[in-house]
């Protein structure tokens, strides 16, 4: 039997524990959250020369002090025994402030191996570091590590086996005699300590005093300067002088970058250039899923020529093969925005925008990174959904998806000007810039509101503290395995979900006879019309209403079923365009009221994004609880905007 090792990877966010757990396990990974926590576990799995590991990247923490959530799951999962050996991972580049961690993972009693991450970062930086001199000081082994690089690999496992082995733990003898030397609190505990911790612990009396002592602010704040003197003792000596060697374009952009009149401008326009270039590579695996959409009309003829039932041939040409398109459509954005960010990420410029837009995103709970992915909906609300991967904290990364809804994609800001421009004229354009004005702030404000205390509670958020990364040059390789890692992964989740609301339609916009009137929809969409007219709608705005949640195109093309005279439209067909080809908007300006459209506008604007969006919503939380809430929220919220805008238009038009 093949032996099996169990590794943990620990490390502070951005020191690359994510790209080592993505290129040992692959596509063998799951995620979920920890059992009645908020926050995400990631496990994976994988087998070299025989010999089968199983990996867990643990929650990004800069110490084990157990103060937040993510600190907490960590030092539970090392001290319930799970992990035979603990990789801890640091920046090269800038060893003394990452080895802090290390420094506070000494008197943990679980084998480990310190990587040494980044080096190809160091050396272009002019840094030399003797990591054989800093394995005889610490007395575990130590690894000059590139993440990015799968070749190192085997020497990494190789290293890991021997230190799990041999049982190879960190020493937490020289770090006692600096806070008993700084911590009087640490003292104290440990005198109270030192003979009831027993030796099956998997943390000693040095490692539980500090954590008791550091429970106190002067605790806190004497062991932490007690761990920095240990770090500044082990990497005496061990790194070389320092030589400057950033490229000159990028010292300019730094500095554009921190410039505090412009920083915020410049930062805006590498967000708006990254969702370009992400639209643009997407683009080529977007188009595939015009492939079904050009087979739908010769499948539906071949099929009905075989004698097919007529709800079949609907079934596929007009369900089926509509699916297939926005599943391909969604996955072809996913892939580009992941490489992109991936990219930006990994050059360092993410850090750089987390910093700038820290305090205005900080009024909403979450951190400054988030407006990168929040620009980017603007282009699909995918983007800014799959993007807020960069967020550390599940919490405050589920508030930043759902904030992130209240962003209108390219399709809505396409669809709502088109209706607005045919019911009001020039005057629409007015009303569309005052919706976004005021709407979009509007909504994220209530939507922080009703999720952020629950989300992201105002006792666990903190200010940005960070030390910008320095830039350096990405790996393209491994880049481009990660974004097919999201394509595919996207695909094959995103499938289910669209198969399933989008089905709903097609069975419920069908008909023997192809008349929208002989449909389930009708009739439902007139029995719900005393409903839909509180709100400011009739029956036919609001069927187009929910046909937005399938996709905003399919607005134009419900309309066009529902308004146009082409008797065999129906909304899902619509959902593809094709049944809008024949369909001008003028002709809502004769029949829907000035107060009822501005009604269904704003509702349309704040609704639901599409079923793509909902689908990856649930992708990356994991949890249908929190998708649904959302949705319904997003849904409730709009009939509220709708009640609102109607009433007081109302009043004034």
């Amino acid at each position: 039997m093949a032996a099996n090792y169990s590794i943990a990877l620990l490390g502070q966010p951005n020191s690359g524990k994510s790209t080592l757990f993505n290129g040992l396990t692959g596509s063998h990974q799951r995620v979920g959250n920890w059992p009645g926590k908020t926050v995400e576990k990631k496990l994976g799995t994988c087998e070299r020369d025989g010999v089968s590991y199983t990996v867990c990247d643990l929650p990004g923490t800069y110490s084990l002090s157990a103060m937040s959530e993510e600190e907490r799951i960590t030092q539970d999962y090392i001290a319930a025994g799970e992990a035979d050996v603990v990789i801890v991972m640091v920046d090269a580049s800038q060893l003394t402030r990452s080895m802090y961690m290390l420094a506070d993972y000494a008197g943990a009693r679980v084998p480990c191996v310190l990587v040494l991450n980044m080096m190809d970062v160091a050396e272009d930086q002019g840094k030399r570091i003797d990591a054989n001199l800093l394995e005889q000081r610490l007395g575990i082994p130590v690894v000059p590590f590139v993440a990015n690089d799968p070749s190192r690999y085997g020497e990494l496992l190789s290293v890991v086996r021997r230190a799990a082995d041999e049982g190879t733990t960190l020493s937490s003898e020289a770090i006692a005699g600096i806070y008993a030397q700084q911590s009087p609190e640490w003292r104290e505990a440990y005198d109270r300590l030192a003979q009831t911790v027993g030796p099956d612990e998997r943390f000693d009396a040095v490692w539980q005093a500090a954590h008791e002592a550091s429970a106190t602010h002067d605790g806190a704040v004497t062991c932490g300067s007690a761990r920095l003197i240990w770090v500044d003792q082990m990497v005496a000596g061990i790194q070389s002088e320092v030589a400057d060697k950033a490229p000159a374009f990028l010292t300019r952009l730094d500095k554009a970058l921190m410039s505090a009149r412009w920083g915020q401008l410049v930062g805006i326009l590498v967000c708006l250039g990254a969702l370009l270039a992400a639209m643009v590579i997407g683009a080529p695996l977007m188009m595939l899923g015009q492939i079904p959409v050009m087979l739908s009309e010769p499948i539906a003829t071949g099929l009905t020529a075989m004698g097919a039932p007529a709800f079949i041939v609907d079934f596929i040409a007009s369900g089926f093969l509509v699916v297939c398109f926005y599943t391909l459509s969604m996955g072809g954005f996913v892939f580009g925005v992941a490489l992109v960010f991936g990219l930006l990420d990994e050059i360092g410029l993410v850090a750089r925008i987390s910093y700038l837009f820290d305090g205005t995103m900080s009024k909403l709970g979450l951190p400054g990174k988030v407006m990168m992915p929040f620009l980017s909906g603007f282009g699909c609300n995918i983007a800014s959904v799959t993007g807020m991967r960069v967020v550390d904290s599940w919490g405050q990364r589920v508030l930043a998806i759902a904030l992130s809804w209240a962003v209108p994609c390219g399709s809505t800001l396409s669809v709502i000007p088109t209706i607005a421009y045919a019911i009001f004229g020039f005057g629409g354009m007015f009303c569309v810039l005052l919706l976004l004005a005021v709407g979009i702030p509007l909504v994220m404000l209530l939507t922080a509101r009703v999720f952020g205390d629950r989300l992201a509670p105002k006792s666990e958020r903190a200010g940005l503290i960070m030390e910008l990364p320095p830039y350096h040059k990405p790996h393209i390789k491994p880049l481009l395995a990660l974004a097919f890692r999201r394509y595919t992964g996207i695909l094959k989740r995103a499938f289910k979900t669209i198969s399933v609301v989008a089905l709903v339609f097609w069975a419920f916009s069908y008909s023997a006879s192809g008349v929208i009137n002989d449909s389930i929809i009708y009739t439902i969409g007139t029995a719900l019309e005393p409903v839909s007219r509180f709100f400011g709608m009739g029956w036919k705005l609001f069927m187009a209403f929910l046909a937005g949640i399938m996709a905003k195109e399919s607005v134009l093309g419900a309309l066009a079923a529902l308004y146009g005279s082409a008797a065999d439209a129906t909304l899902i067909s619509a959902a593809s365009g094709a049944a809008a080809a024949g369909f001008s908007p003028a002709v809502l300006a004769t029949q829907v009221a000035p107060a009822e459209a501005m009604a269904f506008l704003s509702a349309l604007m704040f609704n639901i994004p599409c079923v793509m969006v909902v689908g990856a919503t649930h992708s990356e939380t994991h949890s249908l609880k929190w998708t649904v809430l959302i949705s319904l929220f997003y849904f409730c919220l709009a009939l509220c905007i709708s009640f609102c805008v109607y009433h007081v238009c109302l009043l004034v038009m």
